[in-house]
């Protein structure tokens, strides 16, 4: 079975709930066994229409024999039974679902790129990918989750102004 890394996101209320009836329905994948899910964190949303919500955000870790295509699909199709509607570009959803890693793989389709190629770059991404996945490597980058992580971290902690104002989370949103 390949390792993969899922981020879960939502600002539409039931934010929560909606969370956890996506991890409930990755759980019940064919050929899936779901292996470990993070906290839950509430993050600002990042290039968001003005008026957007804060988001919920998480990852689960997944074990799957499903190529990154079926999977794709089936994430979509529970996003669908979610209420997700694609609108405009980061537009407040009730869940987004993304493939973030799939074991080693490196992929670059017109739909499907993984690992996915911003994640490194999130905090909202990085932070509970690197909780449930802390040692797969990202393929790209050759590094852990987690020392991708620490790296951000040790980055925010140098920019943060000696007053001790800022050195917030840089936020997020759905992934």
């Amino acid at each position: 079975m390949i390792p993969v890394v899922v981020a879960l996101g939502s600002n539409l209320p039931p934010r929560r709930e909606t969370l956890l009836s996506g991890v409930r329905a990755l759980a019940h994948l064919p050929d899936t066994r779901l292996l470990a899910t993070s906290a839950l964190r509430e993050t600002a949303p990042l290039d968001a229409p003005p008026g957007s919500g804060p988001f919920l955000n998480g990852a689960v870790l997944l074990h799957t024999t499903l190529t990154p295509r079926e999977l794709l699909e089936r994430l979509q199709d529970i996003e669908r039974a979610h209420g997700r509607a694609r609108g405009a570009p980061n537009a407040p959803r009730t869940l987004d679902l993304d493939l973030i890693l799939y074991g080693e793989l490196q992929l670059h389709d017109d739909d499907l790129i993984v690992p996915h190629p911003r994640a490194h770059e999130r905090d909202f991404v990085l932070e509970p990918a690197a909780d449930v996945a802390g040692s797969l490597r990202h393929p790209g980058l050759d590094r852990t989750l987690a020392q991708l992580r620490d790296a951000r971290r040790a980055g925010a902690a140098s920019e943060t102004p000696a007053s001790g104002t800022g050195g917030a989370e840089t936020g997020g949103s759905a992934p």
